[in-house]
């Protein structure tokens, strides 16, 4: 890819520009002082005019715009005034000045600067290299063509590999800097990655409160609420054993929501090792507590499911076991608990009075919860209801 400008950081135009200007520019003048010893004028004159535009045209090079006809022109007329400069020095007369061979390593060295070491500057360097070889066969005798090839290669061939090893270890500098720059905008990236991670963790985790502790605390407190404001109101109209009756009443509520408040939190500190104990232990709790007996049906064939999988259905059955026990009336309860062939099936099915699926289920979080552990574990919840009872069920396959 062609660059407009020398590569940042490798050369600058005036530097590497200032440079051969000084050094042709001096070894111009040895070589016209040569010419007006000898006696030539005229040449001299020439030779002048040839390195002056040579010189310039560096010089044009570094601000023209850059194009393959601006190329084209720009190599063309330097190719053609190297030539002019070797027939000068080694053709017409032979000046042991190498004005020519300097040329020759400040076109190569140019190339360098503008494409550092790639494909484009070496093939123009090696074109320049074979040109030079050319014009010292064709315009040296040859007691003296080995003395001067071996000058073009010593001398050129020293300072061209320092602009090779100089362009190495700047092209070296820079990847460095577009690395760090990149581990930079990555570190970055990460920071924002995380903050929005933890934010997310946050949210998830007070969902997952919400959805253990919903039909505890929420639903008891306002239970006790309505309570409490049914005994103030017997006891301005003096009713007091009705008052008295209710207090009794409330503080059976309050026992029983400390109590299903705890299984609540000892169901979010931790659960069962074993998956059938943990069944076992909801299914007993419920019974007890209501007094409805349950058919539990459990098939547990090669659990490979994660303990985050079981536990959303575990929490899936719970909350169904709540919603019977609270809005069902039911007086059988049948439970499938089947993990086998890399699927996991909860079934929970009661003889109740059933309700609406569809009704508007904001502000109850035990649905809300059902649907939101399926969607967590990719699996599929069915809800069934009729005046005949309800059916829910959970299915989820091993990722």
């Amino acid at each position: 890819m062609e660059s407009n400008q020398l590569t940042t950081g490798r050369f600058s135009t005036f530097s590497l520009y200032g440079f051969i200007t000084l050094l042709l520019s001096y070894l111009t003048v040895l070589v016209t002082i040569s010419l007006f010893q000898i006696g030539d004028t005229t040449l001299a004159g020439f030779t002048i005019a040839i390195c002056v535009a040579h010189i310039g045209l560096y010089w044009l090079n570094g601000r023209a715009e850059k194009n393959i006809r601006w190329w084209i022109f720009y190599y063309l007329s330097q190719t053609l005034l190297i030539i002019a400069i070797a027939f000068i020095t080694r053709g017409k007369y032979e000046i042991n000045i190498s004005l020519f061979e300097s040329a020759i390593i400040c076109i190569i060295g140019e190339a360098l600067g503008w494409w550092g070491n790639t494909r484009k500057a070496f093939s123009i360097g090696g074109f320049y290299v074979l040109l030079s070889i050319v014009l010292i066969i064709i315009f040296n005798e040859r007691e003296n063509i080995f003395p001067s090839l071996s000058g073009l290669l010593i001398n050129g061939g020293w300072i061209i590999l320092i602009m090779i090893l100089f362009n190495q270890q700047m092209y070296e500098r820079e990847k460095a800097v577009e690395l760090a720059e990149s581990l930079e905008s990555a570190n970055a990236k990460l920071a924002a990655y995380n903050a929005k991670i933890e934010s997310l963790t946050l949210q998830n985790e007070r969902q997952r409160m919400a959805r253990e502790l919903h039909d505890t605390l929420a639903q008891g407190v306002t239970g006790l609420v309505l309570q409490l404001e049914a005994v103030k109101a017997h006891l301005a109209s003096d009713r007091k054993e009705r008052a008295s009756s209710i207090v009794e009443q409330a503080l059976l509520r309050a026992r029983a929501t400390l109590s299903e408040s705890r299984a609540a939190i000892d169901d979010l500190r931790s659960t069962s090792g074993n998956l059938s104990e943990s069944i076992n232990e909801k299914v007993n709790r419920f019974t007890q507590a209501t007094g409805i007996p349950c058919d539990l049906e459990i098939s547990i064939h090669e659990n490979e499911f994660s303990n985050e999988i079981t536990n959303h259905a575990l929490s899936i059955l719970g909350e169904s076991l709540t919603n019977i026990a609270r809005h069902a009336q039911a007086t059988q309860v049948k439970i499938k608990f089947i993990v086998q062939n890399q699927t996991l099936e909860l079934e929970v099915r009661d003889n109740g009075i059933g309700f609406n699926p569809s009704q508007n289920t904001s502000g109850h979080y035990g649905l809300l919860g059902m649907h939101e552990r399926t969607r967590l574990t990719g699996g599929v919840l069915a809800v069934e209801s009729n005046q005949n009872g309800t059916c829910i069920q959970f299915i989820v396959g091993r990722p």
